[in-house]
């Protein structure tokens, strides 16, 4: 059961980065965009499927809390600030996307808003993830370290900023598959350009691993580094399919790219991690909650799966064209015209 709950959570870890990921991508790459046009329609793309896509960040906090309950208690006071930061930044995000999509065309106010808010929510979510990384200091199952380690001599800056990059690559590749006309076009030459960087910050935060971790590192044994050499060699096709199709027919190739690109890469990590769950001393067999309990969240995860996957499925089925132009609702002046003034005033005179 250990096993079995441990896939659950990573496959609960995929798929939000890949869903909520293009969602805080596009909301970023509103900071970027001056058409007010664009910016709504960008906008409708995420705006009836963010909450579905933030959905899976609840699965993962309480799976986490329920089925390894050490880890959750020993990675969290590690981990308060990154964390607070990125729950203000999801709630910023939450309220400014529904005052925006109740108002004719775009806030500038309330977009501005959700556009922080994703970026801030995707900063701090690639500071937390390196901090992770880089290890917690645990004695005796208990943190042990000090507030800031989680910066790990600034490689969780790089991954936050890693992270920022590579959602808004996947958001930009989303509008390409989502928006139509000249506005595609736009978005495909900004995912050419993004490929780039999001390559260059990917393999210099590989590199720097190793040096900033205090994990164990493995790739011994066939079962870790025949996963991890296809995991690599499936990131670098992505990157180049991405690339390539950016701009061009059929739409949706690049953002097929960019989630095969950060689901690679991800299954990377755990094969060099597992058994690590909070690395370095932290596993999946030291943190694991009880058998009846892993027994009991396996058969509620079996009734609520199920649904939680069709809504998902069925939400982005439905809204899988391009959004409708926004028509421009008429507002009436409450205060009175000049012209009516005087007509007033000449009937009280007549």
């Amino acid at each position: 059961m250990i096993y079995f709950w441990t896939a659950v959570l990573l496959l609960a870890l995929l798929t939000y980065v890949v869903l909520d990921g293009y969602d805080l991508g596009i909301g970023t790459l509103t900071l970027f965009e001056r058409d007010g046009d664009t910016q709504r329609h960008m906008l409708d793309v995420v705006g009836n499927v963010w909450d579905g896509n933030e959905s899976w960040l609840v699965l993962i906090a309480m799976g986490l809390w329920a089925g390894f309950p050490d880890a959750y208690a020993t990675a969290l006071p590690g981990l308060y600030l990154p964390l607070c930061l990125m729950l203000f930044g999801l709630i910023f995000r939450g309220f400014a996307i529904e005052m925006t999509l109740h108002r004719p065309g775009f806030d500038r106010v309330w977009g501005r808003v959700f556009g922080i808010g994703s970026l801030v929510t995707a900063f701090a979510q690639g500071v937390l993830f390196g901090g992770l990384l880089t290890g917690i200091t645990v004695v005796d199952q208990r943190f042990a370290g000090r507030t800031w380690d989680f910066l790990g001599h600034g490689y969780a800056l790089l991954t936050g900023c890693a992270t920022v990059l590579l959602y808004t690559w996947a958001g930009a590749a989303q509008l390409q598959a989502k928006l139509a006309a000249d506005e595609r076009q736009q978005a495909g030459r900004r995912v050419r350009l993004l490929t780039g960087p999001v390559l260059l910050a990917s393999v210099l935060s590989a590199i720097l691993l190793p040096l900033a971790t205090r994990a164990h590192l493995r790739l011994d044994g066939v079962g870790r580094w025949l996963p991890f050499s296809y995991g690599l060699l499936v990131a670098a096709g992505a990157f180049y399919a991405a690339w390539r199709w950016a701009g061009r027919a059929p739409r949706h190739v690049s953002f097929v790219a960019t989630c095969a690109a950060q689901v690679a890469g991800l299954l990377a990590l755990a094969c060099l991690y597992f058994p690590q769950l909070v690395p370095p001393s932290v596993t999946i067999y030291s943190a694991a909650a009880g058998r009846t309990t892993l027994v009991f969240l396996a058969v509620m995860m079996g009734v609520f799966g199920p649904g939680t996957v069709a809504y998902g499925v069925y939400a982005h089925w439905v809204f899988r064209a391009a959004p409708p132009p926004v028509p421009e609702l008429p507002f009436a002046d409450p205060r009175p015209s000049r012209l009516a003034t005087l007509d007033v005033k000449g009937s009280q005179h007549g």
